[in-house]
């Protein structure tokens, strides 16, 4: 009977320490502000504008060459 006993109080253990490892997000307070967001959202407004290109038709861009033996 108490080896019964202890068993179910090592079962009731185990499975309430299994449990309280699933809970929803990190453990700790919520409120903290995202530094990495804040920083990346800065390093982005901060950033140089790429320069413009002047757009290129695929016909002036493509270089074609005859399919002959002849260069």
């Amino acid at each position: 009977m108490t080896t019964a006993l202890v068993l179910a109080a090592l079962f009731a253990l185990l499975t309430w320490g299994l449990n309280r490892n699933h809970t929803p997000g990190p453990a700790g307070s919520r409120d903290v502000e995202d530094r990495d967001a804040v920083r990346v959202a800065a390093e982005l407004r901060a950033r140089e504008p790429e320069p413009v290109r002047p757009e290129v038709s695929a016909r002036r861009a493509a270089t074609v060459r005859l399919a002959t033996g002849s260069r």
